[in-house]
């Protein structure tokens, strides 16, 4: 935790970006640049060193590491770990507090995150009125889900968009890594990436898509979760269950229904519901209980950040039928047609269609 605290003190004073990538630089020119004083800047250094962020190959000189030459190159791994250090740790360390507030005194909304900052909020909500917050909580999730595309790929694979040639919309996506890997497959796909909004404010109006970016093949679209789904003449849509580290039941439930909106109005479309799940206790072949490999063991870390920020429920396979349940009110006619699942990540699909009339 104290290397952490010295690393994002350096970042706050730009101590990498004043290091040369290829060479070395003197303490106290380190320290003018700064303007910290010098021997903070060597307990600063060598505390961050532990860690193998900077190093003194002299005693009087500072250079980078590898590690700390790839922060500075990608300053988001510094916003996941300043995330790490204002946030998943301090939450962590009141999950005792949380729980005795709950059931001691019968304080229903306290969770670790509102007992760690002293607030009404929910993380998500914190993250919608702060968008440094929010930076770094994204890049923390995007840094921590691990191998996720490639499962999504997995998954895509044995449903048989490599002949598909029409328009592919990836919903809620994180980047465009699916949509150019599909295209990689498929040259014929027409692609629209719709990405989480991210920093709209409550008092912007709501909107359903904004393009971004466009090429020949690929258009890049900003989408409220839940709103009006306009892309309506789409093939398939890859839904993702918006990530519930950031939104609230309420709004996965409006997610589902405006795509179940489109399957009602079009036979011919497809909807793969995507979302990553805690897999059953054992049901992955793990002895006496125990995590059946990193997959699993990723899952079981995902559900522990849930509850530090405040979803009490596990999202598993039965909260995401349950969901998808409760969506489909007033649209009786949509389907699951097949469950797929990756064999390499906690990660299922359901494959989601319209039946005709006359079925």
């Amino acid at each position: 935790m104290t290397s952490l605290g010295a690393t994002l003190t350096g970042k706050d004073f730009h101590v990498l970006a004043y290091v040369p990538l290829t060479e070395t630089v003197a303490y106290n020119d380190l320290a003018d640049l700064a303007g910290v004083p010098p021997a903070q800047i060597r307990r600063i250094v060598r505390m961050a060193a532990t860690d193998g962020i900077l190093c003194s190959p002299q005693p009087d000189r500072v250079a980078h590491t590898p590690l700390s030459a790839q922060m500075y190159k990608k300053p988001s791994y510094l916003d996941a770990i300043r995330f790490t250090a204002e946030t998943v740790v301090p939450t962590s360390l009141r999950m005792a507090d949380a729980t005795r507030r709950r059931m001691r005194y019968h304080q229903e909304d306290a969770n670790p995150f509102r007992v760690t900052t002293d607030s009404s909020l929910s993380l998500a909500s914190a993250c919608e009125r702060d968008h440094k917050l929010r930076r770094s909580a994204i890049t923390f999730r995007r840094l921590t889900s691990v191998n996720r595309t490639s499962a999504v790929l997995e998954i895509l694979s044995s449903v048989g968009l490599e002949e598909l040639e029409q328009t592919v919309v990836d919903v809620n996506s994180t980047s465009t890594a699916i949509a150019k890997s599909l295209r990689s497959r498929n040259p014929s796909l027409h692609c629209v990436v719709q990405m989480h909004e991210g920093t709209k404010q409550k008092s912007e109006p709501a909107y359903s898509s904004q393009r971004i970016e466009t090429s020949s093949w690929l258009e890049i679209q900003s989408r409220a979760p839940g709103t009006t789904q306009n892309e309506t003449n789409a093939a398939v849509y890859l839904l993702h269950v918006p990530d519930p580290f950031f939104y609230a039941s309420s709004s996965a439930h409006a997610e589902l229904r405006a795509h179940f909106d489109v399957l009602r109005t079009n036979e011919t479309v497809t909807v793969i519901l995507i979302a990553d799940v805690v897999p059953q206790s054992g049901s992955r072949g793990g002895r006496g209980g125990s995590p059946d490999g990193p997959a699993e063991a990723r899952a079981l870390l995902n559900d522990v950040l849930l509850l530090q920020a405040g979803h009490d429920v596990v999202f598993d396979m039965k909260r995401l039928e349950a969901l998808s349940e409760f969506a489909r009110e007033g649209a009786d006619r949509v389907t699951v047609v097949n469950q797929l699942s990756s064999a390499s990540h906690s990660l299922v699909a359901f494959v989601l269609r319209s039946r005709s009339l006359s079925s």
